[in-house]
């Protein structure tokens, strides 16, 4: 997979943090993915078609979900709730749609999915095995969260 295709959604990934939660993430090592499992309690996944073909996911525990959620509710969350996945469904929603504004700017097109989020402890994704997948790791205050991006040329 290219680095241009993985670094702007590590800066919108940044971005869309400090924005909507005021909170900064630090960016940390890169992986290639060689399983469907998830790191964490919590994940959104976003699918993308275009130019390039593939998802966006990110992966969190569930105490850091109920976190991001309570900040941008401006409600208190102690459980995972629709309110809580809907919160987290709309975070990488808009950080795969200002990845997508970058890519646009680029001259690369593609269209995003709605998001899916999947709760509970081991949960998978499975991916197309001919897509490789790159995963980032981010620490959040003492909490780690990833996302991982599998994409690739549509030709």
């Amino acid at each position: 997979m290219k680095a241009e295709y993985i670094n702007p959604f590590i800066a919108c990934t940044i971005n869309v943090f400090e924005t909507m939660t005021g909170l900064r993430p630090v960016k940390g090592d890169l992986y290639i993915k060689s399983d469907e499992n998830l790191h964490y309690d919590v994940s959104a996944v976003i699918g993308i078609v275009g130019d390039v073909v593939g998802y966006v996911s990110v992966s969190m525990p569930e105490a850091l979900a109920t976190k991001v959620a309570s900040i941008f509710l401006m409600e208190e969350k102690e459980d995972v709730d629709t309110d809580v996945g809907d919160a987290i469904g709309e975070l990488i929603n808009m950080i795969a749609g200002s990845t997508k504004k970058m890519f646009t700017d680029k001259g690369h097109k593609f269209s995003i999915s709605v998001p899916n989020v999947v709760v509970g402890k081991g949960h998978t994704i499975q991916r197309p095995a001919h897509i490789i997948c790159v995963g980032v790791k981010f620490k959040l205050e003492n909490t780690t969260f990833v996302i991982e991006i599998a994409l690739k040329d549509k030709n």
